[in-house]
């Protein structure tokens, strides 16, 4: 069952999203935050946007190609994870990369084994390892 209301009919079509270009996650720590990120997922800088002749905000990916991930300055954002769900990155090998995460000291939690594989980052965001199962 699909459900449409009716604002989204009235969008005309070169107007219509074509997708979803990524998340955000307000961080305390923005250097060690993005350090983080690419450090250990693997993840590149793809942009950088400064405020007053520093960084505000790093948007972060796998070589610029599909979602992004943008990490805003929020020095005084309460501790704890943001409120949003969790990111959720689409892998090859979800349990050969949590194994390997494992190795280097970040705690990987078994969802559904070799589907889902549940870490967070240093500030407490959640991020899912998610490999597809195969099509039935």
């Amino acid at each position: 069952m699909s459900i449409t209301s009716p604002a989204a009919a009235e969008i005309p079509a070169a107007l219509q999203p074509r997708g979803i270009a990524g998340s955000s996650f307000n961080v305390r720590d923005l250097e060690g935050q993005k350090a983080w990120y690419i450090g250990t997922l693997g993840m590149k800088l793809i942009d950088t946007f400064n405020r007053d002749g520093k960084p505000f905000e790093y948007i972060v990916g796998y070589d610029g190609r599909g979602a992004i991930l943008a990490l805003l300055s929020a020095p005084n954002r309460p501790v704890g994870p943001n409120t949003m769900g969790r990111l959720i990155l689409n892998v090859p090998d979800a349990k050969g990369l949590a194994d390997h995460l494992k190795t280097q000291g970040v705690a990987a939690r078994e969802v559904i084994p070799g589907v889902a594989y549940f870490l967070t980052d240093p500030e407490g965001n959640p991020v899912e390892l998610y490999t597809p199962p195969p099509r039935k």
